[in-house]
């Protein structure tokens, strides 16, 4: 696997990697419990659907694919979707396989991509996603990472903004 990528300051154990030719074939032996599925994507893989989504382009947004790694083990998934020059950038399809959760990697995981899009992105303010009402382990987590209802729905999903303090 290409080690080229954003590492934790937190944990440096913790990789950002986007998703190429050299780590596609494993990303996608990422998977969830059947349960978890439809928080996150409609089939497994999930990196079918995200690698789809980045060639298709929805919505006419650049979709960045990364895999989450720890010592050197793809271990998650997210992607970045947002316009060419951003303010505002939506955190889509974030998820740890399900061998390594409750481990606390979510966690570290979504600072670690806070920290990334911060330095990646000086322009941007604010950071969204849209969470399925009934994913209690995802609105905890979000909630304890600042993100905060925005009032607004996406498919039925509420949308949550975290402010960057820009």
């Amino acid at each position: 696997m290409d080690d080229s990528g954003a590492h934790s300051a937190n944990d440096p154990q913790l990789g950002l990697v986007p998703i190429d030719s050299s780590n596609w074939r494993m990303a996608m032996g990422v998977r969830v419990d059947d349960a978890q599925l439809r928080f996150v994507a409609d089939h497994q893989p999930i990196a079918l659907v995200v690698l789809a989504k980045a060639y298709v382009r929805p919505g006419g947004l650049i979709w960045e694919p990364f895999v989450i790694t720890h010592e050197r083990s793809i271990i998650g998934l997210v992607t970045l979707a947002h316009t060419p020059e951003p303010t505002e950038c939506e955190l889509m399809h974030f998820v740890i396989d399900h061998g390594w959760q409750r481990r606390g990697l979510g966690r570290a995981s979504f600072a670690m991509i806070i920290e990334y899009v911060q330095i990646m992105y000086p322009s941007l303010t604010s950071l969204v996603l849209t969470v399925d009402p009934e994913n209690e382990v995802g609105l905890h987590l979000y909630s304890r990472l600042g993100f905060q209802p925005t009032g607004l729905e996406r498919m039925g999903e509420p949308v949550l903004r975290l402010d960057l303090g820009r």
